[in-house]
């Protein structure tokens, strides 16, 4: 039966799906409008996503959840959690990754199975959890309910999705004990946990950067523009260049696809493109609103364009990057591992101090050798070591030869390219800060993984090869560079305490400021510069 305030319901709450004649009622409910008319009793088909999908003896209904009351005993009943742990992360990570990660920290530390569930109370199928279909702007909470093998409830974890300073607010008051962050905390963000009581974001034990994400640039593959440089790609999507004829390519207009500019996922892009620029995207963009939308749209239009997670390009076409010194960075899996690329971020976990109980035990498991798998499953660039045979480096090098250097210089240059022909580099890359061989807290693990990957691998021969950026006289960089990879070699050897490198001939050469991965006329160009790569002879 359907009321007979129906056809106001119809007009006023712009719910009707469709009005198709149907039979018997299986699970009757009775929805009745909190401030309205609406008065409909039908079989509840389904309650997700905030609304309720009710069939009538004459259509189905769709019905926001918030303007109606509920009832029936097929209505669903508000689920109340007592969560043994909380965790805040921005949207996609919230519902993508940290599910994921979590999963697997259940069935490796707990052998427990976990079911997620979303707001309404709602089963989250993760193993079908496309990272291209999220929703972005979407705000979700989730609950995470372990069990063990005989199906009794093990724990529940809270997984809250929060942006910026709330983030590290939900962790300075204990609201969290555990935050996934989509770059690394600023001074701000960490004197608000340190003045919350939650510990130094410094700490070694704090702060784990588990992935990288990276930033396409995206085309048809009909178009085979070669490559654009970061501003070109700022001026395409700020509408101040219109045609492809414009930076190399066919005289054809240019599409812009784009999200929301107020969504999470358009808000990374602007920080990358449109920092220090007082452009926004333009009027005339397509607004999308999941990766699943972008590429599809970029399929079906030769001349569109658009910027989107490298991991979700599909079959779209990555441009390559070119620096404004004329160094070309294609967006691969393997630059992005080295940290090389401009256009991408670092997930980072950090977590209280004070952390104990599950909470302690999913932080070790972030350690885990395991992790990487679980990042690559949701769609992230995981820190597992991946081999190159620098055949464009060593390319890029020799045309630098033929352009002439002073004698010294070229005997160097020789040396450094006849190394780059026999051996292959290991993504791992270590970095320092300007005059200094410290290592920050992701380097410090690389070592790990570092020895790891040789122990399987046994290569005939490491070399451990240091470079500075072009600040400074040109042998102080040589020195040290030099510095700089015997000091990274002596931690892997430190490191290795069981034997893993036996019978691995291990080198150390440095060759200051040749070799540049990244252009020298910026504070983060030099800091890329400042590396100790891995090279190894099969």
């Amino acid at each position: 039966m359907l009321s007979s305030k129906f056809s106001r319901l119809c007009m006023a709450a712009s719910i009707v799906s469709g009005c198709i004649a149907t039979g018997a009622f299986a699970q009757e409910v009775r929805l009745v409008g909190k401030d309205s008319n609406i008065d409909v009793i039908g079989n509840l088909l389904s309650s997700k996503d905030g609304k309720f999908l009710v069939e009538t003896d004459i259509g189905e209904f769709v019905i926001n959840q918030d303007l109606v009351t509920c009832e029936g005993e097929a209505c669903p009943t508000e689920q109340t959690y007592v969560y043994d742990m909380e965790i805040s992360a921005p949207d996609e990570i919230a519902e993508v990754l940290v599910p994921i990660l979590a999963e697997g920290y259940a069935a490796a530390a707990l052998e427990a199975e976990a079911q997620l569930y979303d707001e309404n109370g709602q089963p989250v199928d993760t193993e079908t959890v496309d990272v291209g279909d999220h929703k972005y702007g979407e705000k979700h909470d989730f609950a995470l309910v372990l069990t063990d093998l005989e199906g009794d409830d093990v724990a529940t974890f809270g997984i809250h999705t929060a942006n910026g300073a709330r983030l590290y607010e939900r962790l300075a008051k204990n609201d969290a004990a555990i935050i996934f962050a989509e770059t690394a905390a600023r001074k701000a963000d960490r004197s608000i946990v340190s003045e919350g009581q939650g510990g130094n974001l410094r700490a070694f034990d704090q702060e784990r950067v588990i992935a990288v994400d990276g930033f396409a640039m995206i085309v048809n593959p009909l178009n085979q523009i070669p490559s654009l440089t970061a501003k070109q790609a700022r001026d395409i999507m700020a509408g101040d260049i219109t045609n492809w004829s414009e930076v190399g390519g066919s005289d054809a207009p240019i599409h812009v696809y784009s999200f929301d500019p107020q969504t999470e996922a358009y808000h990374h892009i602007e920080k990358l493109l449109f920092k220090k620029s007082d452009k926004t995207l333009t009027n005339e963009s397509s607004i999308v609103h999941d990766r699943t939308e972008l590429t599809t749209a970029i399929m079906e239009d030769v001349a569109g364009f658009g910027i989107i997670n490298y991991a979700a390009k599909r079959s779209a076409r990555a441009v390559p990057l070119r620096t404004t010194c004329g160094i070309i960075q294609d967006p691969t899996n393997f630059n992005l591992k080295t940290e090389e690329y401009y256009l991408q971020e670092r997930v980072v976990a950090y977590n209280r101090s004070d952390v104990e109980g599950y909470a302690r035990e999913l932080v070790d498991f972030l350690d885990d050798s395991s992790l990487d798998g679980l990042v690559a499953k949701a769609g992230y660039i995981d820190l597992s070591i991946a081999a190159d045979n620098q055949e464009r480096a060593a390319e890029r090098l020799a045309a630098e030869l033929e352009e002439g250097e002073n004698e010294y210089e070229a005997e160097l240059v020789e040396s450094l390219l006849k190394n780059m022909n026999t051996h292959s580099r290991l993504s791992t890359t270590f970095r320092f800060a300007p005059g200094s061989k410290r290592f920050d807290n992701k380097a410090e693990r690389d070592l790990m993984r570092m020895v790891r990957y040789l122990k399987e691998n046994k290569p005939s021969e490491v070399v451990v090869v240091g470079f500075t950026d072009n600040k400074g006289p040109f042998d102080s960089n040589l020195l040290i560079s030099q510095e700089r990879a015997e000091a990274a070699l002596e931690h892997i050897i430190e490191v290795a305490t069981d034997g893993e490198l036996d019978g691995i001939e291990m080198k150390a050469a440095g060759f200051g400021e040749l070799e540049p991965v990244a252009c020298n006329d910026s504070p983060r160009g030099r800091a890329i510069n400042r590396r100790v790569e891995v090279w190894i002879a099969e």
